[in-house]
């Protein structure tokens, strides 16, 4: 999947750095870098573990599946 039409996206800001999201993800595509989270699209499966894990909500979704209740 290209970085285009990725569903997964990190906001900017907000990230604490915390790695909640690296141990969430199954497939090793988060990675905090500077207390920011990053995502290594090349293998990401946009399967939304990291987003339900995040303490913060600064990872989400274009369809909105994983927001904030």
């Amino acid at each position: 999947m290209s970085d285009q039409s990725h569903q997964i996206w990190v906001a900017p800001e907000g990230c604490i750095g915390c790695r909640m999201c690296e141990r969430a993800c199954p497939c090793g595509a988060m990675h905090v870098i500077d207390k920011q989270a990053t995502i290594d699209y090349s293998r990401c499966i946009s399967c939304g573990m990291c987003a339900t894990k995040c303490p913060k909500h600064v990872i989400h979704d274009t369809l909105g599946i994983f927001a904030k209740s």
